[in-house]
């Protein structure tokens, strides 16, 4: 790398979000000069993601499994089955998508993907962005900034897997995912069991709590370990485990605005505040920031959330830090009453005003209805939580229907 190297963009992390994004771009016959830094040395087999689609879209070629059905079961196992018709929950392994985002990057003369280089300061000039790395210096018009970093929240959702192989078959349906299994909760929060069958003798499992601070993964490894127990999986081969935090409803950054910079990913709004998903917001973000870099314009952040569902979100939120030992019963009176469509879309950020008003409708009024006027409450993650907050590793959901 040259003492001092002109770009068109920079952009810094080349994780889900950064890759999306420089994927686009490089498979683009034409288009600006960009420079990915990246401090890891290599992609390692982390994590997946998961979403609802139909059978043919942009990323269909990287879905490793679909499941037409997703249940959720209350503590004693009385389950609910959802189906949409022409919709299944899919699922993406993280090597395959790295992969494949690399191939890309890799067969573009103008876009450079540069593992082991930490962005080190950002900041202004005259001519744009100066980005000093720990391997040189670039000049760009424009920096996106995907890197994670922490911020306070409403809610963290906390969770910790593993993945399987056992020498007979496990117990999961292979045609179903437990999207939400086991729901429970207490005055310290929502708990549940989420298992992905990946074939009949191999699987994934996580064991997921919300709370109003980030749980320790080593409690919820010994939680998810009485998990596997009881489902008889106390013998199984572990492939690999997963674990992280997602910020739930994230208060503003307070680190100042640089003029030529651009945040995204989670630290720019890709999470959906209700739910912690992001997956395929983040691919309709990219493809819209691609699309306006190629015609020569500015790079766009994430788009501010819908005024119904900004409000609807913290509302839902709020209620459930207020009274988390009610959160089981809010999410199950949600599976039980309302459509799946209907909360697919929701999940998925396509609801109607007609949807809002069924999922309304199928919840409790009153611990609601007394969230609509009190002031939002956000917790801050200590320093060591707060890393593992910006760092997540595993299995994230995404839902989405188009």
């Amino acid at each position: 790398m040259n003492s001092l190297e002109d770009v068109d963009v920079v952009v810094l992390g080349a994780g889900l979000a950064g890759l999306s994004l420089a994927a686009r771009l490089a498979r683009a016959p034409a288009g600006p000069r960009v420079v990915v830094v990246e401090p890891r040395t290599a992609y390692q087999d982390d994590r997946s993601w998961c979403f609802w689609q139909q059978e043919q879209h942009e990323l269909s070629h990287l879905v490793s499994q679909r499941w037409p059905t997703w249940t959720f079961t209350d503590a004693e196992g009385s389950a609910v089955r959802h189906e949409v018709p022409a919709l299944s929950y899919q699922y993406i392994r993280g090597i395959d998508f790295y992969s494949s985002a690399q191939t890309d990057i890799a067969q573009s003369p103008r876009v450079d993907l540069r593992l082991g280089v930490r962005a080190e300061m950002v900041s202004a000039v005259p001519d744009g962005v100066r980005v000093e790395t720990s391997g040189g210096t670039l000049l760009a018009r424009q920096v996106i900034d995907t890197r994670p970093r922490p911020a306070a929240a409403m809610l963290y959702q906390s969770f910790v897997g593993v993945e399987f192989e056992c020498d007979g078959p496990h117990p999961f349906d292979p045609t179903e995912v437990t999207l939400m299994g086991s729901l429970a909760a207490n005055e310290e929060g929502l708990s549940f069991v989420y298992a992905l069958p990946l074939g009949p003798n191999r699987a994934i499992v996580e064991w997921t709590r919300f709370g109003t601070t980030p749980i320790k993964r080593e409690l919820l490894a010994g939680e998810l370990d009485h998990v596997l127990t009881g489902l008889g999986l106390d013998d199984v081969r572990r492939v690999r485990t997963e674990g992280g935090v997602l910020a739930m409803g994230r208060g503003r950054q307070t680190a100042p605005e640089i003029p030529g910079v651009v945040l995204a990913g989670n630290a720019g709004g890709a999470l959906r505040a209700a739910s912690g998903y992001g997956f395929l917001r983040i691919q309709r973000w990219a493809q819209v920031c691609t699309d306006r870099l190629l015609a020569g314009r500015e790079a766009v952040g994430h788009p501010e959330e819908p005024w119904l569902r900004r409000t609807f979100d913290r509302i839902f939120l709020q209620a459930v830090r207020a009274h988390p030992e009610r959160t089981a019963e809010y999410f199950l009176a949600l599976a039980r009453g309302v459509p799946p469509a209907t909360l697919v879309r929701f999940l998925s950020d396509g609801a109607r005003a007609a949807d809002y008003a069924k999922i309304i409708f199928s919840l409790p009024w009153s611990p609601f209805i007394a969230q609509v006027a009190a002031p939002t409450a956000f917790t801050s993650a200590s320093a060591a939580q707060a890393l593992l907050v910006a760092t997540p590793t595993g299995t994230v959901c995404s839902g989405e229907t188009q």
